[in-house]
């Protein structure tokens, strides 16, 4: 047939560099439904070998020919996250065809070209006509959630590619329709509705008994799995080839062991041989002046007729899927915030829970050095920041998203052909085919600072700078109305401000720590002052040089991008006297730019103005 190939005959030179994201992010659906880590996808205008989308055994390759799946003048960078499965629904057609070939990598599993060897090509036929059915029936008890997606294409893809029931025997040509409609409905791909007129054909030419002989067939075949074991699979193709050909008998038809495959057994061509562009007959094709019958015609008609039924009703499917997607994937992260809060509020327990500057109990080895009251510098620099501050509070805007008929909006492709589908069977029922998302302004001026402070061993020559930027920064809270909370980390996390208190003076610690726990300190600050499902204006301000182990580097990574998903804002606060951490480690720990760095000078009040203006640009960048 048109889609189980034994070789990859498309020429590498034909390839086209646009379709690379594409193909790349169809592997990556393949292999995460197969199960495994060695396919390779290859998608363009020349893919398929003559099919929708073809799977090769032998070399481990799947192939989408786009202009059939995606439509002909699709830019392909639209499609380059076609992995994410929110996008799929936009793609039913050609998601269900690639999941299709996925089965086939995990299920097909068998020599194709040794049981073609053992077998008539009769016989091999139907065991690729009914392989069909049984790794659609086996994918979708392990994926269930598809079947939509299978149902969209499961007759489109027979009509693309005739070639998979050409038969100059009218028998055999009923026969290869009933395993690849009837048998998928046993499958759970098709319904039984979408194939009434395909079914009411086949029982006129086979006979209801001839059918009910040939379904036994192809449920125990789908039941097989065996996957690499073919005695069983070659047995119940005899046994399908031996009622066809009875029933070609009756019919008045003489089809001989060469019938449903294309040239001589022994020539390497034809159904699943090594130059295979899949499987036909002797004869090219079902018109009448290749089979002198109007039965290929009746049998195309109904087919498109099923196609039209069952892409009507796969849209019934897939609306079910994706409402239940949406509800999993918000009662996930309903249970992963819940997860996330609780772990937070039990860290902050623990550091805040002691009292301020109080480190007993902890392995931190810092200490304080000194106490003094703050500078008249420091005091203009918190008054100068929290003037910022409080002007760059924004008005928290809620967002909900629309749907409607006409634009403005995000076209909704699948609402469209829905549309389509309704208006060509005369319902008068208006479809939301346009989606937007509409912002409202709320009153929220709550402001929550964090601020974490660095003391291991790097950070050293900096503490005095720190001390001073700490103050300051808690002052400017103050000022703006904000809670504010402050941890210092290294071996330990300890407290130097618990959530809503004021820093009265200026505190100098030592730096004489080994290792940095940033993961630690940061759910501390997050569990203090719910920063990340919290309301409001939310903001953290990090000093540090960045020098941390792997394990804490990819913990800092994961919060400032946890911040930047949630709406805090991020200052990341250096000085010319740290360590500096190199640019790759920085660059990934501030996230590809969506933390703002600063880096302060001689003066440790110039906090003013290089912080406040990134307070500023920040608030504004999450708002």
């Amino acid at each position: 047939m048109g889609n189980l190939k034994t070789r990859k005959t498309t020429p590498v030179s034909q390839t086209y560099p646009e379709w690379l994201g594409v193909s790349a992010a169809i592997g990556r659906m393949v292999n995460e439904w197969s199960g495994r880590h060695d396919v390779v996808a290859f998608a363009g205008p020349i893919a398929g070998q003559g099919s929708p989308a073809c799977y090769s055994p032998h070399t481990g390759e799947v192939e989408v020919n786009s202009d059939i799946c995606f439509g002909g003048g699709i830019d392909p960078t639209e499609l380059e996250r076609l992995d994410d499965s929110k996008m799929q629904y936009e793609w039913p057609r050609a998601v269900g065809a690639i999941f299709h070939e996925a089965m086939h990598a995990r299920f097909s599993l068998w020599d194709l070209v040794q049981v073609r060897r053992e077998v008539t090509p009769l016989e091999f036929h139907a065991m690729i006509l009914l392989e069909e059915g049984r790794i659609e029936a086996q994918g979708l008890e392990m994926y269930p959630r598809m079947s939509g997606f299978l149902r969209t294409m499961a007759v489109d893809m027979i009509i693309d590619d005739p070639e998979m029931v050409n038969s100059a025997s009218d028998t055999v040509m009923a026969a290869n329709v009933a395993a690849l409609t009837l048998a998928r409905v046993d499958a759970g791909s098709l319904d039984a509705n979408d194939v009434d007129a395909v079914r009411e054909l086949l029982e006129a030419r086979l006979g209801a008994d001839t059918i009910e002989k040939l379904r036994g067939v192809w449920q125990r075949f789908q039941a097989h799995r065996w996957h690499m074991e073919t005695a069983v699979l070659k047995s119940l193709a005899k046994e399908w080839a031996d009622i066809v050909k009875e029933a070609a008998e009756e019919n008045g038809e003489t089809p001989g062991d060469d019938e449903g495959t294309e040239g001589d057994p022994s020539s390497g061509s034809g159904a699943g041989s090594g130059d295979s562009e899949g499987s036909g007959s002797p004869s090219s094709g079902n018109s009448d002046e290749s089979t002198g019958s109007s039965f290929a015609d009746e049998i195309n008609e109904a087919l498109r007729e099923a196609a039209e039924e069952s892409m009507f009703g796969a849209y019934d499917d897939l609306m079910d899927a994706e409402m239940q997607d949406e509800y999993d994937e918000v009662n996930k992260a309903r249970k992963n915030s819940a997860s996330e809060q609780k772990n937070a509020r039990k860290e902050a327990d623990n550091v805040f829970g002691s009292g301020t500057s109080e480190i007993h109990g902890t392995s931190s080895r810092s200490s304080v050095v000194s106490k003094r009251s703050p500078t008249s510098e420091e005091r203009s620099a918190a008054v100068k920041i929290g003037t910022m501050i409080d002007k760059a509070k924004y008005r928290e805007r809620s967002e909900t998203e629309v749907t409607d008929v006409l634009p403005p909006g995000r076209l909704r492709s699948r609402a469209a052909v829905q549309a389509a589908a309704l208006k060509s069977r005369g319902v008068a029922s208006q479809v939301d085919t346009w989606r937007r998302t509409v912002r409202r302004q709320t009153d929220d001026p709550t402001l929550s600072i964090g601020v974490m402070v660095d003391i291991s061993g790097s950070m050293g020559a900096a503490m005095d700078p720190m001390a001073s930027t700490a103050w300051i920064m808690s002052e400017a809270a103050r000022r703006a109305d904000a809670r504010a909370a402050m941890v210092y980390y290294g071996n330990d996390v300890f407290s130097t401000l618990k959530p809503g208190q004021h820093l009265n003076e200026v505190r100098v610690w030592t730096a004489p720590d080994g290792t940095e726990k940033f993961d630690k300190a940061f759910k501390a600050l997050d569990g203090g002052l719910n920063l990340l499902h919290g309301s409001g204006v939310r903001m953290l301000v990090v000093v540090s040089d960045g020098e941390y182990t792997g394990s804490e580097t990819a913990a800092a990574n994961k919060w400032i991008r946890r911040c930047a998903e949630s709406g805090v804002a991020v200052i990341w606060v250096d000085n010319k006297d740290m360590g500096y951490g190199s640019p790759v480690t920085m660059s990934r720990i501030l996230n590809g730019g969506k933390a703002a760095q600063v880096t302060l000078k001689d003066d440790p009040t110039d906090v003013a103005t290089l912080i406040g203006d990134a307070a500023t640009k920040a608030l504004a960048s999450v708002s």
